[in-house]
């Protein structure tokens, strides 16, 4: 995959609701991204699966594992295909704050 690990915001693991540092939640995914669709690579090519698409909207419950990233003052949701292991950054609350002004 293409996002680096100095550029992880969060992670989400399928079956779970909350990001792998219960700081963010499967509503702030659909807040921020929407019908964002998933990033396959680093040019920006997508597969044209959404974030939408990868929530249960009956449980709220993600059906496969993504990572939020922040690269060059924007923000992308991939696929997870790694163990890396990040803290939780701020932004995540910061890009939404922006968006909510």
């Amino acid at each position: 995959m293409s996002y680096k690990e100095k550029e992880v915001t969060a992670k989400f693991t399928k079956g779970n609701y909350a990001s792998d540092c219960l700081k963010y939640n499967t509503e702030d995914l659909l807040d921020m991204f929407d019908e964002t669709e998933i990033t396959v690579d680093e040019y920006g090519t997508t597969d044209g699966v959404t974030v939408n698409d990868c929530i249960d909207k009956e449980t709220y419950l993600l059906t496969k594992d993504l990572v939020v990233t922040s690269e060059c003052d924007d923000m992308f949701v991939y696929y997870k295909n790694d163990n890396i292991e990040v803290e939780c950054s701020l932004e995540l609350d910061y890009e939404f704050q922006q968006q909510s002004e």
